[in-house]
């Protein structure tokens, strides 16, 4: 079992870095922690408008690292795909990992290694897949919200889903050695 709050945090941190750079959320990540309740579902399916307005009205000039994002659409999904997240979980009370097996279904639960990116050109570098627009049309069919295909793209990419290391760089090659030993197999796509 993966876990479902590590990977209700990926999608949220994910869907808040929608147009921005992913080093800006980086950086307020404790931020995000600290006013979703550190991702536990159950108490942010709980937020109330009242909440979104204080994360909204919130201010540090000192260290805007200690604010997320005041984007009200953003804060408001997350909160919104907490309440969906809860109820899909309700649905198969017998499955405590279904999460985990929902999101890693759209990849076989087996890690795609790509062979597409040199490196050289990020005109060879995916950003969104056929996974990924499956992901987020079954994810959109049950409410949840910013969950684009680029941004479920990212999202599992951060998870381990789809590795993207330009081809024979010694992270590339680490990757491969570590799938290689991974009991129920990868992947291995190129162009």
């Amino acid at each position: 079992k993966r876990g479902m709050i590590p990977l209700f945090e990926k999608m949220s941190l994910e869907g808040a870095q929608s147009g921005l750079s992913w080093l800006t959320i980086l950086r307020k990540r404790e931020a995000y922690r600290r006013v979703f309740h550190g991702f536990h579902v159950d108490k942010v399916a709980a937020m109330t408008p009242e909440d979104v307005d204080n994360i909204l009205a919130e201010e540090d000039k000192a260290n805007p690292r200690n604010i997320v994002v005041r984007h009200r659409g953003k804060i408001e999904s997350v909160i919104n795909n907490a309440q969906c997240l809860q109820k899909l979980v309700q649905e198969h009370p017998n499955e405590p990992d279904y999460w985990d097996k929902f999101l890693w279904s759209f990849v076989d639960d087996k890690p795609i290694l790509n062979r597409r990116w040199n490196g050289s050109s990020f005109s060879t570098a995916l950003t969104q897949s056929k996974e990924s627009v499956a992901m987020s049309k079954a994810l959109k069919r049950l409410g949840f919200r910013f969950v684009g295909p680029t941004t479920m793209y990212a999202m599992m990419q951060s998870c381990g889903m789809v590795i993207d290391h330009p081809v024979d760089s010694p992270e590339w090659q680490a990757a491969l050695d570590r799938l290689k030993q991974r009991p129920g197999g990868f992947q291995d796509q190129s162009l």
